[in-house]
Order: C-alpha cells, then structure tokens, then sequence
C-alpha cells in the first residue's frame, strides 16, 4: 500500500511515516494463533480491575518479609466484593458442566483462576469468563453491603464495569506445567508481600543513566557498582535441542520445562566454570542472553545464587514483574534486567536481529570495562559498532573503552 493511502485493512494502520504496520493487541485481547477455545485443555485465566488503583477486593496482610526468613507467609483478606467475586467464580460449574475448577486467587486489584474444560464447550471460552464478569458487575451494582464511595472507585463509568476489557490466558501444554500454574496462583499474596518490602528491587525505571548510557531497568541497581564480568559464549560451543518443521522450530524441553542440550562442549563447560568461579568471588555476570550458550549460563547463574546482569532487546511494560527465578533473584537483589532507553516496550515478540545483538554486546562490553569479553564482530567495523550501541542506550559521546558506573565517559 502506498504512502498517503487513507485505506488500511483490518487490523493494520497508517503510521506517521505512511508505513503499513500491523495494530498493537495488548495482552488481556490476545489469544494464541489458531488455538481452538471451545476444546478440552487446562487454562490459567487472569483479569484486571478497570481501575488498578481501588484495590477494592482485598489486602494482602502477612508475616514480615525478611530476606533471611525461613518461613514467609501472606494472604489476601477480601472484601464484600472480593467474595462475592470468589463466589461468582465457584458457581460457573453450575452455568458451564463442562467447566472444573481447581484454584482460584482473588487479590487487592486482580483475578487468577485455573479451570479444567472436561469436555468441548458449546460456545468460545470467552464466553464463559464474559459470564463470570457480568455476575461480578452485578455483585458490584446490587450488594446492600457496598458503601458508594466503594462503587464510586470500583466501577469507573468509562470501563462500564468491575473488570477491564478481556483477560489473559496460558494453556497447559507441558507435563507438570499445573503445578507451576498451581504454585504461582497460590503463592501471588506471599509475591506481592515480598515486592512491597523489597520496592527498590521491583520498581521499573525509565530512565537510568549510568555514564553516558541511558537504560530502563528492573532490579538492584546497584549491582552495577560491583566488578562486572560479561559473558559470551560461541554458538559453537552448546545448543540447546529444536524441534518443529514449521515455521521457527522451538527449543524442546523435559517434563520439568527445563530446555534439552543438544550440543555441550568442553570450551563450554570451561567457560561456565570460570564465570561461575568469577561470580562467586564477587564478580557480578553481566550477558546480553543472546546465544544459547550465555542463556544457559544464565540459567546456571541463578541456580547457583550468584548475582546477575541481563540486556533485553526491547524495554519493560508498565505492569511488568519478573516471575520464577527471575522474581526470587530480585527479592534477594542478584538481578538486574536492562533494556537499551531507545528500544521501547512492545506487546509482540520483538525478533533478534544482527544490529540489536551488536549494540547489547557492545553495550556490556562498555559497562564491563576490564571485564569485558572479546569479540569478533564479522564485516562490520568499530565505527559502525559504536553507532548502533550509541543509537540504542541515547548516547551522545563515544564511551571509553573501560567505562563503569564509577567512572563515566568524558569527552
């Protein structure tokens, strides 16, 4: 389509250079591509208050969170609404016989619940969660027990009710994938807990500017105060095992979800000993996760608990939290995720390409300093190298080649 044509086919704009791109579909719209959702499967579903700021289904009380604590607990005292929300949940098996239950949270601002389909639905899943939020309006609209102050901050006329537009979904397709999903339902008062003590960990920043370079980051900002080390690892050395014929093939993975080695080398196995060695003296790893190798080494970073810095090719969306190991490495502040300050959020997959995975290499190699690792960068020059890294992080003078947060560029 030309540029400066007003016609645009469904789904895709017009934008401000007349290009055709493809519309944005936030999370709570999206479905996965070509997933029929009237058939049996086990799916974690999760919506959002229209009005994130109420709280207006609980508070989440508990045991002070300490880092050390051995036994952590919280839980999510509920309000009218936020029982009668619980309750709405539990009475669709008696609209829907094909729906079973297995666990439910409700929190101060949002839903998560785990349901089985038994057997295929006459009608689209969303159907069945579109009846669940209408029961939920009404117990909004219709509980003698609400004051109007509460309706006023839990039903914002402009959403026109309880909950926001749609809902995420995650389908189990893995042997035990349920009881992650379990786990991760269960545990969201105690993850809540440990965010609010640990704000500084959690907290998205837009903005930070270590020497010349400009980032948006999450987690402990001062693992970069520490002797960065930064990890590269050669394609050659370990691959992680694909499977798939069509389209891109996706990393295989065991009943555990952990992804299957293909190809480990003894430069591998080296190489991660050292890094591990490094880390563990005080060291912080800094990786770009680019191959499968610096991934790996990644993952083995946070089993062995030592602390970590990972670059991102596309920035953190403004309810963006780490989950799994990454949430636990942030409590205990052994995490650090950076994304270049040009390269903003994205709700689609942002793919790979040689000038994103140049400028994050160069990238650590700047924060690194001393501890910076070598690399060849086949047919391109350090001219063009340090133009796609300035151009990423916002930066408008060449780096030293030894920068740190300590002692920032100066031209």
């Amino acid at each position: 389509m030309a540029a400066g044509c007003n016609n645009a086919p469904p789904g895709w704009h017009l934008n401000e250079e007349g290009a055709l791109v493809r519309d944005t579909i936030h999370s709570m719209l999206r479905r996965c591509k070509g997933w029929d959702y009237s058939q049996s499967a086990v799916y974690m579903i999760t919506i959002v208050l229209a009005d994130r700021r109420s709280r207006a289904l609980g508070e989440v009380l508990g045991d002070t969170i300490a880092e050390h604590c051995a036994e952590r607990s919280a839980h999510c005292e509920l309000t009218a609404l936020g029982q009668a929300v619980a309750a709405c949940w539990e009475a669709i098996p008696r609209f829907y016989p094909h729906v079973e239950l297995i666990c439910h949270q409700v929190m101060p601002d949002h839903f998560h619940g785990i349901l089985r389909v038994k057997e295929r639905l006459p009608c689209h899943l969303g159907q069945v969660i579109k009846g669940f939020k209408l029961g939920c309006n009404k117990a909004a609209k219709y509980s003698a027990i609400l004051s109007p102050s509460t309706m006023a901050a839990c039903r914002p006329p402009s959403a026109g009710g309880l909950f926001a537009e749609g809902f995420n979904d995650t389908i189990l397709f893995r042997k035990g994938q349920l009881e992650k999903m379990v786990a991760y339902v269960k545990s969201n008062p105690l993850r809540l807990a440990i965010k609010r003590s640990h704000r500084e960990f959690f907290k998205r920043v837009d903005d930070l500017a270590v020497g010349a370079l400009h980032f948006s980051a999450i987690g402990n900002r001062f693992l970069l105060d520490r002797p960065l080390v930064q990890v590269q690892c050669s394609r050659r050395f370990f691959a992680y095992k694909r499977v798939g014929t069509r389209g891109k093939p996706k990393i295989d993975r065991d009943a555990a979800g952990e992804p299957i080695a293909a190809v480990v080398t003894p430069e591998y196995e080296a190489l991660k000993d050292e890094l591990l060695t490094a880390a563990h003296h005080g060291m912080v790893l800094i990786s770009p996760c680019i191959s499968d190798g610096e991934r790996q080494i990644a993952r083995e970073a946070f089993m062995a608990g030592v602390p970590l810095v990972t670059m991102h090719n596309k920035g953190f969306s403004k309810y963006q939290k780490p989950s799994g190991r990454y949430f636990d490495a942030c409590a205990e502040g052994r995490l650090l995720m950076l994304a270049p300050a040009a390269w903003p959020y994205t709700t689609q997959e942002k793919p790979m390409r040689r000038e994103d995975a140049v400028a994050m290499n160069r990238l650590c190699q700047w924060l690194a300093g001393d501890g910076a690792a070598e690399i060849n960068y086949k047919g391109m020059t350090p001219a063009n190298i340090d133009k796609l890294a300035k151009e990423a992080a916002l930066c408008s003078s060449i780096p030293s080649a030894s920068l740190s947060v300590n002692t920032p560029p100066t031209h």
